[in-house]
């Protein structure tokens, strides 16, 4: 086999004479032309980042609402535990449910309590109230119902 040696050229004799004019020429500026991207990410955060920071608030108030609907049942719940009980009845599971719904950690605006005994030695009682709000214009109700029977120690005979 014949042996073939590799010559190396230097760059300029390869290369063709037009070739080099062109490698020669700065590159230009296009500063006629308007770049249309140019802008476009302050635009989309502009648009984007109001209705991430809607939907954030959207899920914090939905969060409120929850937690307002449980202080409501727990009211009606301790109310109404306090009116059935031997002794009680509706004045005093009124004043225990206002004492919860007044308690510490129980966010209720403009909250009320109503007791009502109904035929056959029933206790019903009622919370409501509306939710804190972060949303302007926004009220959400709460209510909570409780019914159950009236305690009280019988004798046999």
């Amino acid at each position: 086999m014949a042996h073939i040696e590799a010559r190396r050229m230097p760059l300029a004799q390869v290369m063709s004479p037009a070739h080099r004019r062109r490698r020669a020429q700065p590159a230009r500026r296009t500063r006629g032309r308007h770049n249309t991207d140019r802008g476009s990410v302050v635009i989309e955060a502009v648009l984007v980042i109001p209705v991430i920071m809607l939907i954030l608030l959207a899920v914090v108030q939905f969060a409120l609402w929850a937690h307002a609907a449980q202080v409501a049942q727990l009211a009606a719940s301790e109310g109404d535990r306090a009116a059935r009980s031997s002794g009680g009845g509706a004045a005093t599971g009124i004043s225990r449910a206002q004492s919860v719904l007044q308690g510490a950690g129980s966010d209720l605006e403009k909250s009320s309590a109503t007791a009502a005994l109904l035929p056959g030695d029933q206790v019903r009682l009622t919370v409501v109230g509306r939710a804190l709000s972060i949303l302007p214009g926004l009220s959400l109700p709460v209510s909570a119902t409780v019914i159950g029977p009236v305690q009280e120690f019988r004798t046999s005979g």
